[in-house]
């Protein structure tokens, strides 16, 4: 309760713990959702259809590209929110 009464009499943390708190889950959603499962799928579904090797290519540098993607996406933001509260 003390720590919410802190917060909310100091907006500028507050909002540079809102911008961190959304940095973590935009790296995860984009790192582990759209990158990853969106590779796996784009993969397998392009095996069960027409077989084109680009997909299949691009498919598999979104599965290996997940992590940076998802850290650079988790990062930006936190980095920011990081600077508002100092």
């Amino acid at each position: 309760m003390r720590f919410l009464k802190l917060l909310m009499r100091n907006k500028r943390n507050l909002l540079g713990l809102t911008i961190m708190l959304l940095g973590v889950i935009l790296g995860v959603w984009l790192g582990f959702w759209v990158m990853f499962v969106g590779g796996i799928v784009q993969v397998v579904n392009t095996l069960k259809g027409n077989v084109s090797g680009l997909k299949i290519a691009f498919g598999i540098i979104k599965i290996f590209g997940a992590g940076i993607f998802g850290l650079i996406a988790g990062v930006v933001p936190i980095g920011i929110g990081w600077k508002i509260l100092k």
